[in-house]
């Protein structure tokens, strides 16, 4: 009996000192205040329709094909770690009108969203503003289905820098060394912040800061409505990556061969990853992945949390255009002359397709099919599946900058000084805008209520 008895006391003693490492680690675990819309998708559409989240305003814009019955649409939402949302993820609402959606924090703040679905136009993108500098110190806004320049305003040097634009403001940046806001519809210039060298670098929103890197070896944060600096990361090269901020965490890569991992509120380190060339390249970030291309020819996948490599990919040339990801497969371009497809997951080879010129733009994905420019003077079209031809738009010069897809339109700059938009079913032009100097630039596109849809940066980058 005695014997039992001890048994059963170790057995309540163990079940005890079970039940208190268990209370330490739940007491212990972190409380995050995130309640951030990371993303917004219509799966259930064909394609998928994904959102436009702007984390400024706390607002989600979707447009979604004619005829679909706004009514009955069940969206799906990736959020900060911990969060919930009320109403529920997958559960359908009537989207005719404005939805309110509010994020709740594992703190328990909470964040309201504005939800708006629209019916996309089966005629023109009249309803769009594409934003571009060119090689002259000029920065447009041109009407996205007339091709007719609404304003334009000077920053007196070249623009090497791709448009972003948020909270009603359009940011860019100049080889003057100045990062400029102005006003998205109007053109008035908000504020301007000067840095100590040329911006190559495109400029990020994300919450109420603004990053953007210069080649002074610097990456910035600013206050996106006032311009006052936040805070600053010095590297020891020059940063023309532009910066992606996924989770709290902003990735940028510098010339000095190395890819960062800061904190986005404060700027500090929390990862660095040294690879064997510099990088001009900016990174994307899915699906807790970091891709990276470098000038050591390679494509790296990193991990987003620690910067421990999961794989690379050897291509034969330097690698400066910036990777895209959508539905499991990475796109990239290399001065090979090949567009590479590798699977997200492993790195291994899709498919690629090889062209008669560097490919140093990045690519845009949409509808089945993914759109890229060349050297060698030519806008391709391939199935994204097989990599097979669809079509292609031969241009008067090279092609360097990033294309953008919106609403059955492509936008492309080319060095030629013009701006084309393309049918991007079959390829054919709709109109062409010669400007005043090359457009070394990515065009960025925002509807005329100053939604933003894509923007000529990583990853999504768009």
């Amino acid at each position: 009996m005695f014997k039992k008895l001890s048994t059963s006391l170790l057995q309540l003693t163990g079940f005890v000192l079970l039940v208190t490492a268990c209370k330490t680690s739940i007491d212990t675990q972190p409380v995050s205040s995130g309640k951030a819309i990371e993303s917004f998708t219509f799966a259930g559409l064909t394609p998928t329709v994904t959102g436009v989240v702007d984390s400024v305003i706390h607002t989600v814009r979707a447009t979604v094909p004619v005829g679909t019955d706004l009514a009955k649409l069940a969206p799906t939402f990736i959020l900060s770690q911990n969060a919930i949302i009320s109403p529920a993820s997958a559960v359908a609402q009537n989207f005719s009108k404005p939805v309110s959606y509010t994020v709740t924090a594992m703190d328990s703040s909470v964040q309201p969203y504005t939800v708006t679905v629209s019916t996309a136009s089966t005629i023109t993108n009249g309803g769009s503003l594409v934003y571009i500098g060119s090689g002259s110190g000029n920065f447009f806004a041109i009407d996205g289905g007339t091709g007719v320049t609404k304003w334009r305003m000077s920053t007196g040097t070249s623009i090497s820098s791709s448009a972003f634009v948020a909270a009603g403001l359009v940011f860019t940046g100049s080889e003057n060394g100045n990062i400029y806001a102005f006003d998205a519809e109007a053109g008035t210039q908000r504020w301007k912040f000067g840095t100590g060298s040329s911006v190559l670098s495109s400029p990020v929103v994300s919450g109420t800061l603004v990053y953007v890197g210069s080649e002074d070896q610097n990456l910035y944060a600013l206050n996106a409505l006032t311009g006052v600096q936040r805070w600053k990361f010095g590297t020891a090269g020059g940063v023309t990556s532009s910066p992606t901020v996924v989770n709290g965490t902003v990735y940028f890569a510098s010339k000095d061969q190395t890819l960062y991992a800061l904190d986005a509120a404060t700027g500090t380190q929390r990862w660095k990853f040294g690879a064997g060339g510099k990088i001009t390249s900016s990174p994307a970030v899915v699906g807790g992945l970091v891709y990276i291309g470098t000038n050591d020819y390679n494509l790296y996948a990193l991990d987003a949390v620690t910067g421990v490599i999961k794989w690379k990919f050897s291509t034969g040339g330097i690698i400066t255009s910036s990777p895209v990801v959508a539905d499991g497969v990475v796109y990239v371009g290399g001065e090979d002359q090949n567009l590479y497809a590798l699977d997200a997951a492993t790195g291994v080879l899709r498919w690629k397709y090889g062209t008669s010129g560097r490919i140093t733009g990045s690519a845009a994905i949409d509808n089945g099919l993914v759109y890229f420019g060349s050297d060698d003077k030519t806008f391709y079209a391939l199935d994204t599946a097989t990599g097979k031809f669809r079509w292609k738009f031969s241009t008067g010069s090279v092609i360097s900058a990033s294309p953008i897809v919106y609403n059955g339109f492509i936008y492309i700059g080319g060095q030629d000084t013009s701006l084309y938009c393309l049918n991007s079913t079959s390829g054919v032009l709709r109109w062409r805008v010669p400007l005043d100097a090359k457009l070394l630039s990515s065009p960025c596109l925002a509807t005329t209520d100053l939604v933003p849809f894509a923007a000529g940066i990583s990853g999504g980058h768009q």
